[in-house]
């Protein structure tokens, strides 16, 4: 423990003689951990792991393209539809939604919110359990009848119209000076059509009115395959309803992530391609700055050699001050991680990703970059007792 903390010592007494060098390694190692772990941190929360609900990757939109292979418009479809669209054979849901402005009144300040609508198998449909109470559910809003003047609370809302009181669950709230009872609030990471409360929607009859649908394929059910089981039933529905579908089109089944791949799935592989290509050059820059230091350093351990230090001896001695640079450059690469992600995350146009990601630093690149940066430290050691003069022998 005393030759270590000698070792540490003379480290810093050589580091501080020599700040230029010290500072190139720490900065090179930093910039290169931060940035690979920031952003791999933003490619994670929002490529590959955007959404809490489990089998997201089966939750699918329709889309129509147009000859061009462009997407159109479409007017969604009706509640009849729906059902009839439930009974395919590629399906194991469908959930019909619908949006709406309201206004909590009933207090000293009216209050606009955004109400989003789902049919009552949609949080089964999504899979997030409730964090407080329950969501809504079939027997809340039978197939038919008014649905029951229920509401579940997003998590935001809840904290900021309720001060996140626990104990909601069950009071009364004033939409639209209709009197609802809450029975739940969502976790923090269902943000599902940005909603502040979730009604129950109950499905109408009336060919004039329609929904949107996203539909949960069964496990194993490809998105083309899907598309081919459901083409002959769009054209059945429009043929029932021409005005809500485009003239001539092609269906397509999306994933829901698709738009936010296509939309910065390129830009943040290649960013994450060249901030990795940055850690590497770092390492590089680190790994070449000890060699040369090293080889600098060629008299200073013939001295130490001819006055009775071991090979072994300097070796611990190098090893030392190539794992301080190292821990030093990892540190501040962590902490510059930790500081960039949430300035990448303002940056990010506010809808280019789901707004249930969740961005949080990615634990294990962060510790696959800092020990990359702790083993360029130990090689580059290593590279060089070849060059160390020994111990003169006794004569």
């Amino acid at each position: 423990m005393r030759t270590f903390l000698q070792d540490v010592r003379f480290a810093l007494r050589q580091f501080a003689n020599h700040t230029g060098f010290a500072l190139t390694a720490v900065l090179s190692l930093a910039l290169g951990v931060g940035a690979t772990v920031s952003v791999f941190s933003i490619v994670y929360a929002v490529l590959m792991n955007p959404w809490p609900y489990p089998g997201a990757d089966r939750i699918c939109t329709l889309s129509f393209l147009d000859k061009a292979g462009n997407e159109d418009n479409w007017g969604g479809i009706t509640g009849p539809q729906i059902r009839q669209l439930r009974q395919a054979h590629s399906v194991e849901d469908v959930m019909g939604v619908n949006e709406w402005n309201l206004t909590v009144t009933g207090g000293d300040v009216p209050e606009d919110v955004q109400g989003s609508y789902l049919t009552p198998n949609g949080f089964q449909f999504l899979g997030l359990p409730a964090m407080l109470g329950r969501y809504f559910v079939p027997s809340d809003a039978p197939d038919g009848q008014e649905p029951q003047q229920v509401v579940v609370l997003s998590h935001k809302f809840w904290q900021r119209h309720f001060n996140g009181d626990r104990t909601v669950v069950g009071k009364p709230i004033q939409l639209v000076h209709k009197t609802y009872t809450i029975l739940g609030v969502l976790p923090p990471r269902f943000t599902w059509l940005d909603g502040d409360v979730y009604l129950p929607l109950n499905l109408s009859g009336s060919q004039t009115i329609t929904y949107g649908a996203f539909l949960k394929l069964k496990p194993g059910v490809t998105q083309a395959a899907a598309a081919a089981e459901l083409t002959p039933l769009m054209q059945q529905f429009a043929k029932e309803t021409p005005t809500h579908f485009p003239k001539q089109y092609v269906l397509t089944i999306r994933n829901i992530s698709y738009y936010y791949m296509h939309q910065l799935g390129g830009t943040l592989a290649l960013l994450f391609g060249a901030v990795g290509l940055l850690l590497a050059i770092g390492c590089g820059n680190v790994s070449i700055l000890l060699l040369a230091r090293g080889t600098a350093r060629q008299h200073e351990f013939a001295v130490r050699s001819a006055v009775g230090a071991s090979g072994f001896r300097l070796v611990c001695q190098l090893l030392t001050e190539s794992i301080i640079l190292a821990v030093a450059g990892a540190g501040l690469g962590v902490v510059l991680a930790y500081r960039s992600l949430g300035w990448i995350v303002f940056a990010l146009p506010e809808y280019s990703f789901p707004h249930e990601a969740d961005f949080h630093v990615n634990v294990p690149v962060l510790l696959f970059s800092v020990g990359l940066a702790l083993l360029t430290g130990i090689l580059s050691v290593c590279s060089q007792p070849c060059r160390w003069p020994g111990r003169r022998s006794a004569r």
